[in-house]
């Protein structure tokens, strides 16, 4: 069943979120409040704001109902500390002599139907996983119901992997 049309209302809020957005991203990146950045950091949080509501609208998956899915992006961080030590220790190994394995390994996963809210499920799992350190998602086989990704040392999934649909 199709989404119904967004409102005008609907509609003002998502550009409002979108400038804000890119334009708090000029000020974090910039840390200059002088007028001249100002005024190019509002030209350029508008140029920002326009291609990522050109991109956004064109976009296939929705993320409406999916606040679960969304949640266990809190898991991210704790993946990356822990991430990082598996680096550290292959990086260590590496320079004792001792190459790195660099696995090319692929988990069944549930790739879902091609709707938006599955498209949005998978983008997730990619993302999420990606964020960590030892994991590189390669992409999804969704013929053969496959997340493929890479390693430097072998690790477990991660379970918010797991909860987005992979199946170790």
């Amino acid at each position: 069943m199709p989404e119904p049309a967004p409102t005008v209302r609907r509609r003002a809020v998502e550009w409002a979120l979108h400038l804000a957005g890119a334009y708090a991203a000029w000020l974090a990146f910039t840390q200059r409040l002088a007028p001249s950045e100002l005024a190019v950091g509002a030209g350029a949080a508008l140029l920002a704001a326009v291609a990522s509501r050109l991109v956004w609208s064109r976009n296939g998956a929705t993320f409406a109902g999916a606040g679960r899915w969304l949640l266990a992006g809190w898991q991210v961080a704790p993946y990356a500390f822990t991430g990082t030590v598996e680096i550290l220790r292959v990086l260590a190994r590496q320079l004792g002599g001792r190459p790195a394995p660099s696995l090319l390994l692929a988990v069944r996963f549930d790739a879902g139907g091609p709707g938006p809210r599955e498209q949005a499920r998978r983008a997730l799992a990619v993302a999420y996983t990606t964020m960590t350190p030892n994991f590189i998602v390669l992409g999804v086989d969704a013929e053969r119901g496959l997340l493929w990704f890479h390693q430097l040392e072998r690790s477990e999934v991660p379970d918010m992997t797991r909860r987005l649909g992979a199946r170790p």
